[in-house]
């Protein structure tokens, strides 16, 4: 469709996207095809119209619910540091701040770069970061900005370091230390599981007791995740109750609350994170986490621990919130 006059300028054959065929696409991608996509549009009533290539791929991209988004720069028009390396990693609130401080404006059609920065790569790269965060508003989870040399995109893909910049949505909003009033919500939400045999069960009266170890994972006012940290001797912490609503259990938000909970025990001083589980222990080791024994736990959980459940315990060193932020890269790479 037309983008019309905007602010007394007529952009005549210039347009956006107003809708993207998507069963068109996933047919010829089920059969083995690539499929390349012009940047020239046809309107209903027959016009054609020029959409930009950037924003026709973060269109598409969150219409096919991709999981990346990879954009090309020219060679040299990477984001590097005070130290001259490669920045590897932004959330979105850090890549926002980055264009807000360059002046940098995304109407969502047209990323607006002030003409006081001359530089052409410094402008190729904000572009493309602000088209790369239009993508992610469409529900992409990452996109990454990569350099033009070889092996620069299975680099970025297949390692930790990657090779260029990565834009990430930011992997914990929502999450946030419970309150009172989430009792009810997390009753709810474990009380399956506890009618299967698969977790310890939790009256509310303990709910409300605990509620400053829980935490909670919302979206739009519902509980759809939880998990609750404690704090043992020296530097020992245990996850556990870690419980994803069923509906929600392939948008990542598991290792979400992990990740978060890892992170406050990293904060909190405790580097050994342990947990008992009889059913989701394959979901643990996946992460980092290692089958030990009972004698392995401090001794004020070994007290508590009610043998005849046969849980297993697994546990995970945590070194640094580098290591953590790694990890997050390879949750979807």
């Amino acid at each position: 469709q037309p983008i019309g006059v905007r602010e007394g300028c007529d952009y005549q054959y210039s347009g956006t996207v107003r809708k993207v065929e998507r069963s068109s696409i996933e047919r010829s991608l089920n059969s083995g095809d690539i499929v390349i996509l012009t940047s020239l549009g046809v309107s209903p009533s027959g016009e054609m119209f020029n959409v930009p290539s950037e924003g026709l791929a973060s269109t598409v991209a969150g219409a096919m619910n991709a999981e990346k988004l990879v954009f090309y720069l020219s060679k040299g028009a990477c984001l590097r540091n005070e130290a001259n390396k490669v920045v590897q990693n932004l959330n979105l609130s850090e890549a926002k701040q980055l264009l807000s401080q360059n002046g940098v404006k995304n109407d969502g059609w047209k990323i607006q770069i002030p003409d006081i920065i001359t530089c052409t790569n410094q402008r190729e790269f904000l572009g493309k970061a602000g088209w790369g965060m239009t993508a992610l508003g469409n529900g992409v989870k990452r996109a990454h900005l990569i350099s033009p040399v070889d092996g620069a995109l299975l680099q970025e893909l297949y390692t930790r370091d990657g090779s260029g910049t990565l834009i990430s949505r930011d992997l914990y909003d929502g999450i946030r230390r419970a309150q009172v009033e989430d009792v009810n919500g997390i009753y709810d939400l474990i009380t399956p599981l506890v009618l299967e045999g698969n977790l310890v069960e939790r009256e509310r009266e303990q709910l409300e007791k605990d509620i400053n170890t829980y935490y909670v994972y919302t979206r739009d006012d519902l509980i759809v995740a939880t998990g609750q940290l404690r704090r043992y001797d020296d530097e020992y912490a245990e996850i556990g109750c870690l419980v994803v609503h069923p509906d929600y259990q392939r948008g990542g938000r598991g290792d979400a609350m992990l990740g978060y909970l890892e992170r406050l025990c990293l904060e909190s001083g405790a580097t050994k994170v342990f947990v008992l589980s009889t059913l989701t222990v394959q979901f643990f080791i996946e992460r980092g986490f290692k089958l030990v024994t009972l004698n392995d736990l401090p001794e004020s959980k070994r007290e508590k621990v009610d043998v005849d459940r046969g849980s297993k315990v697994y546990m995970k060193e945590i070194s640094s919130s580098q290591e953590l932020v790694e990890n997050e890269l390879m949750w979807d790479r």
